[in-house]
């Protein structure tokens, strides 16, 4: 259904061609669809009178943007831009807590560890790498910690 959406939908001005309720209709088979389909709404007035239909490259502008987070704002600006921007989801928050590279509180800790200790050059290729070896190696339900390879090797080598 919303593939379907997304097929004619291309800018902020399809959207708001729309209701509410057209959109809310369009992607009702996705969690929270009430709410991120006024955001989709808002979204695309506010990028249509402020941002004259660009999307913003900057975060915090981004971020003040109806249903748009901290880490949806990063995730833009990485697929979108050249700015240097590590963004954490639930496999890399995980995954970080799993190595204690971080100490699991919360995902702006984990980012922050990130950022600390990846150089940033590599940090688009390992946020992508750490995510996809998470959902293979070291998922969150049924983990088995023998399977997971780099977990294996910090216990072998006594870093956990």
């Amino acid at each position: 259904m919303t593939k379907h959406f997304f097929k004619k939908i291309k800018n902020p001005q399809d959207i708001i061609q729309l209701t509410i309720n057209e959109i809310k209709n369009s992607i009702k088979n996705i969690g929270l669809y009430n709410k991120k389909s006024s955001n989709i709404y808002n979204l695309s007035n506010i990028l249509i009178n402020k941002y004259h239909g660009i999307i913003p490259n900057n975060i915090l502008e981004l971020e003040s943007l109806p249903g748009i987070g901290h880490k949806s704002a990063s995730v833009f600006l990485f697929h979108r831009s050249k700015i240097p921007v590590f963004p954490v989801d639930t496999h890399i928050h995980r995954m970080m807590f799993r190595w204690k590279l971080s100490n699991g509180k919360n995902v702006k800790q984990t980012e922050k560890d990130a950022k600390r200790i990846f150089l940033k050059k590599k940090w688009k290729k390992l946020h992508l790498q750490i995510i996809f070896y998470g959902k293979k190696y070291s998922p969150s339900r049924k983990w088995n910690p023998k399977k997971d390879i780099i977990y294996q090797k910090l216990v072998n080598n006594h870093l956990l």
